[in-house]
Parts: C-alpha cells; sequence; structure tokens
C-alpha cells in the first residue's frame, strides 16, 4: 500500500488587499497560509504519507518574495517520503522563471519540481508510482496540459503493480466554474480513457467528491487547504490517499485550515430577532471567523436609533464583521408621524392614514421619504 497526501491551491503570497481588513488581520491572514503548510506536512508526516503531492498554485503569483519561496521550500524539503510539486495557472512555469528555480535549489535533489511534460518516476526511491504531470506553463489556456498523456503511457509498458497517477491544475467540466473555457478544461471521459489509475487535481477550490471518505473515486480535487475569501463556504481541507497493489483507492478528506469565512442574511422586525441574530454571532470564534452580514427588515426606532451600538456589540463575537445595512430601514409610528408633522396638516394625515391602515408599511416608508424630501 501506498499512501499520499494530496492537496493544492495554497497561494502562499495571497496579499488581501481587497475589503476592508486592518493591516493587522491582513497580516494574520497571510501569515497563516504558510504555517497551513507546515501543519500540513506534519499531518503527513504523522500519517506516514510516502508523497507529498502539490497540485497547483502552491504560489500566488510567480514573483512572490525570495525568502517565501525559500520557507516554502524548506519546510516541504523536511517531509521524510517525497514531495511532488506541479506549477498551477497562477504559479506557472516560465522559460526565463523568476520563481521555481530558487525553490528547486532549497527544495533538494530528493523531491520533484513537475516542470516538463515528462513521466516523473519513483520507482528509484522505492516507491511503486508513476506521476504523469499537467504543467501550466501560462495563466490561461483553452487546452488542457495532459493530451501527451495516454501516448507516453504506452510506451512505458510500466508492470501491473505500479501504479499510474496523473497531477494536473486546471478547470473539469460540469464542476468548476470556467465558462469560457481559459482554465486549462479537462473533461471527465478523456481523463477516464487516459489510462491512469488516478488524477489528483488542482485549480477548483471546493472538494470532489464532498465526503469525508471514499473508495474508488478516481479524480480528485482536494479543496484550498486554508479558506482564502468569502466565497469559500468550506473549513479548508487536505485528502489522505491509500492506494492498494491492486489498484483500489480510499481517500480521506482532512480538515488543514484555521479561518473561517461566512456570508449571513437576515431579517430583523424585532427585538426577538436581534437578540437571535446576537446568540448566532456568539457561537462564532472571536479568533476565527469572519462574517459578512446582510440586514433587511424594519425595526423600531429605538432599536433603528441604536444600530451602531448593537453592531460595535456584534463585532466583538468574531474576527471581522462587515455588514450590509441597505435593506434595514426604521418602522414609522404614528408617534413619529406626531413628532413631525402638525396635527391635521396635510402629511400628517397621509402619512396618519398609511399608518393607521397597516397594510403597506412600504407605502408609508416611500410617502415618508418624500415628504421630508419635499420639506429639505
Amino acid at each position: 500500500m501506498t499512501r499520499l497526501f494530496h492537496t493544492a491551491d495554497l497561494h502562499l503570497g495571497l496579499k488581501f488587499t481587497r475589503g476592508g481588513y486592518t493591516p493587522a488581520l491582513r497580516e494574520r491572514l497571510v501569515a497563516r497560509r504558510i504555517e497551513c503548510l507546515r501543519g500540513m506536512v506534519a499531518i503527513a508526516r504523522e500519517r506516514a504519507c510516502d508523497v507529498f503531492v502539490i497540485a497547483g498554485d502552491l504560489f500566488d503569483t510567480p514573483r512572490v518574495p525570495k525568502s517565501l519561496v525559500r520557507e516554502a521550500a524548506t519546510i516541504l524539503a523536511a517531509f521524510e517520503g517525497v514531495v511532488v510539486v506541479l506549477p498551477g495557472n497562477h504559479d506557472y512555469a516560465q522559460e526565463e522563471d523568476p520563481l521555481w528555480p530558487g525553490f528547486v535549489d532549497a527544495l533538494g535533489e530528493r523531491h520533484h519540481l513537475l516542470r516538463r511534460e515528462t513521466p516523473c518516476d519513483l520507482r528509484d526511491q522505492g516507491i511503486p508510482l508513476v506521476i504523469f504531470p499537467g504543467v501550466c506553463g501560462s495563466r490561461h489556456s483553452q487546452t488542457h496540459a495532459v493530451g501527451w498523456v495516454p501516448e507516453a503511457l504506452a510506451e512505458l509498458d510500466l508492470p501491473d503493480e505500479v501504479r499510474r497517477i496523473g497531477v494536473a491544475h486546471g478547470s473539469l467540466e460540469g464542476l468548476s466554474p470556467d465558462f469560457e473555457g481559459d482554465y486549462f478544461p479537462m473533461k471527465r471521459k478523456e481523463l477516464e480513457a487516459s489510462g491512469l489509475d488516478l488524477w489528483l487535481l488542482g485549480h477548483t477550490h471546493i472538494r470532489y467528491p464532498d465526503l469525508e471518505e471514499f473508495t474508488n473515486h478516481r479524480i480528485l480535487y482536494p479543496a484550498t487547504p486554508e479558506p482564502d475569501g468569502f466565497d469559500c463556504r468550506h473549513e479548508g481541507y487536505a485528502l489522505i490517499l491509500e492506494l492498494g497493489p491492486d489498484g483500489s483507492v480510499r481517500g480521506e478528506s482532512v480538515r488543514t485550515g484555521s479561518f473561517k469565512f461566512h456570508t449571513l442574511t437576515k431579517i430583523l422586525r424585532n427585538e426577538a430577532d436581534l437578540e437571535a441574530l446576537k446568540t448566532s454571532l456568539t457561537t462564532s470564534g472571536p479568533d476565527r471567523d469572519l462574517v459578512k452580514l446582510s440586514l433587511s427588515g424594519r425595526l423600531a426606532g429605538d432599536l433603528y436609533d441604536t444600530r451602531g451600538e448593537w453592531i460595535a456589540e456584534l463585532e466583538k463575537s468574531v474576527l471581522y464583521l462587515e455588514t450590509d445595512l441597505a435593506g434595514l430601514q426604521r418602522e414609522i409610528s404614528a408617534a413619529d408621524i406626531g413628532r413631525e408633522y402638525t396635527i391635521g396638516s396635510f402629511p400628517h394625515r397621509l402619512l396618519g392614514g398609511l399608518a393607521e391602515s397597516m397594510e403597506d408599511a412600504d407605502a408609508l416608508q416611500l410617502a415618508w421619504e418624500l415628504v421630508k424630501e419635499a420639506r429639505s
């Protein structure tokens, strides 16, 4: 049995400049990614993995700081088994390459950077695997990088006990959101017909299959190991795979992330709704959870007018809170109308009539705003 650790899309060097993060939080998000790599190597060591596979986008760009490149390579070089790294579409291989030569120097001869269309044979290192890489040589491509594999496999005439593993980076038809076909698009039927035992893929940041454990799935995405934004709705995963001598596959998804991004949409109508919101956020982690909160509905004057205070209270429950209050409005009461307008005046009669009917709060809100605008 051969045991593999499969990860991809760590994007070391991602700067997190979008959004309203404070400089201190940005630093934490950036630093966590290299900590995640160190943690994955530790998991692979603890689980006695033979090969550590990175299926592309270890780095966010080809021009990350050289110190980060050396640090990542040094972490991987300490792995007792064999490390196999594939350039992805973010850290693609180039003819005049600013990234990978320095990485290879720090990684050491025992490990492998898959930067050429040639099989990587691990049998000399005591591992019955031959790896067939789909190397990204650009940021975008409307053609996948694995078309050479079937012919190369036929030429090798490998023994039955040697496992044939594809490692590629790109979109998969029917799974990945690649509507224009710009990210090395692959088709399931082509991969299945390639003659390989297993495909370890990167690029799509969700896990596939979306299972905690599985057997004999042959096309795999591990998910990004550390969540990187509000479009990431999972907690960060990698895969541990056991390959039997008969070609069987058993997989286990392991959690590797630390931060968790949440997108919440809530309707507030009264104090009970507000208290329920507070309770839901207090179960979050003030050192872990980042929340984008969209609020709508109508609140009584005192609750609406103190929204700044209770939002500040909510912020203490999470690491980061981003709020959208565009849909939240102040409930207009008869007392509000009486304070603003003279009894018997046209605005008082108009707004008072709408308030009494209680049938169309939107009409009352619109009338209130129009009357206030006319007064200004």
